[in-house]
């Protein structure tokens, strides 16, 4: 079943762009949970709620949780838990975020110079929009969110790996703003939501990337790769 699943996505890929085929690793969208299969371990940093913080795991997952989903948004991690050991992975491997976005509507985008690759995934609700300094709330809140999962075919360095994560938010933000969504709270222009995650992954070992900024090849390829993923899942958030 999973062979078949994995033929799927490289069709998929096809339809969407030669970088996904091109690229090391695979994608697939099982029930609601978007599987993304690393060739090997690569370090990760996320604020997941599966294996948040540095982490080192061969498979990334989105899953969609349904509205209203109490034993998910009350307990993440058990919940995502056993999600990943009926997916047949060991959870102990994976990185797993959630979202309330139909995970159908994710959205793939790369970019590419020789062998370095960047590939981006994202899904995008906005109904849960916010400014960076908004009012704090502790209100229940609206199921939108803005995943966002970032792999790099080449390792990086401890710095230049916090240094993609702030390259993958400032992208976050100009896609948003580019979107025109505004604030719940305030109606001024938002940065993100109050619930978004975003995931970076690279290989262990090797030569490392020790910087990934806007003045590098890295850092261009983090950012267009980042940038076209997020306009693409906004863009399809009211489709």
């Amino acid at each position: 079943m999973r062979e078949i699943k994995e033929r799927a996505l490289v069709r998929l890929g096809r339809e969407q762009g030669k970088e996904k085929a091109q690229a090391p690793w695979r994608w697939w969208i099982d029930g609601r949970s978007l599987i993304i299969r690393l060739p090997a371990i690569y370090q990760v940093m996320s604020w997941a709620p599966l294996n948040g913080g540095a982490w080192r795991a061969r498979v990334i997952i989105n899953h969609q949780i349904q509205i209203g989903e109490r034993a998910a948004t009350d307990n993440p991690r058990p919940h995502l838990e056993a999600l990943v050991r009926r997916l047949g992975f060991n959870p102990a491997a994976v990185v797993a975020i959630m979202t309330g976005v139909d995970i159908r509507k994710a959205r793939y985008a790369a970019a590419r110079r020789g062998d370095l690759i960047v590939g981006a995934w994202c899904t995008a609700g906005c109904s849960n929009a916010l400014r960076i300094g908004d009012p704090a709330t502790v209100k229940a809140t609206p199921p939108g969110t803005i995943n966002l999962a970032l792999v790099i075919s080449q390792p990086l360095a401890p710095a230049a790996m916090a240094e993609a994560l702030a390259m993958a938010t400032e992208a976050r933000v100009a896609a948003v703003q580019s979107a025109g969504i505004t604030s719940t709270r305030t109606q001024q222009p938002a940065t993100g939501t109050g619930t978004d995650c975003i995931v970076v992954a690279s290989p262990v070992g090797g030569r490392a990337h020790p910087y990934c900024g806007k003045h590098t090849l890295l850092g261009e390829l983090i950012g267009k790769a980042a940038l076209r993923s997020c306009a693409k899942a906004l863009g399809r958030r009211a489709s």
